[in-house]
């Protein structure tokens, strides 16, 4: 946006104020504000439907979660040998010092 358009913008703003500011707010009935109070409250409060499809989902999602917590503890996924290979059998350091980014 130029300069042009952001001084064409705050004067348009600036009138759009002054004549919300000079307006005059219509006297509300009580009995028509009532009414509608009576009308939002008579209404039912209905839970969203895809509350039961989402605590499904978590359920489902932990379910995941703990059986390859379990996988991972009884059989291993053998990462940590990979690291110790990488560590502990090289003699001169290379793959640590590579992966320290030196």
């Amino acid at each position: 946006m130029d300069g042009n358009e952001s001084q064409r913008m705050d004067r348009l703003e600036a009138v759009l104020r002054a004549a919300h500011a000079g307006r005059e707010t219509p006297p509300v009935d009580p009995a028509m504000a009532a009414s509608v109070l009576a009308a939002i409250k008579a209404e039912p409060a209905e839970e969203p439907a895809a509350t039961g499809i989402l605590w499904r989902m978590a359920a489902g999602a932990g379910f995941v979660a703990v059986a390859t917590v379990l996988l991972a503890l009884f059989w291993g996924s053998g990462l940590e040998e990979e690291i110790g290979r990488m560590l502990f059998y090289d003699p001169n350091g290379q793959v640590l010092v590579s992966m320290l980014g030196v």
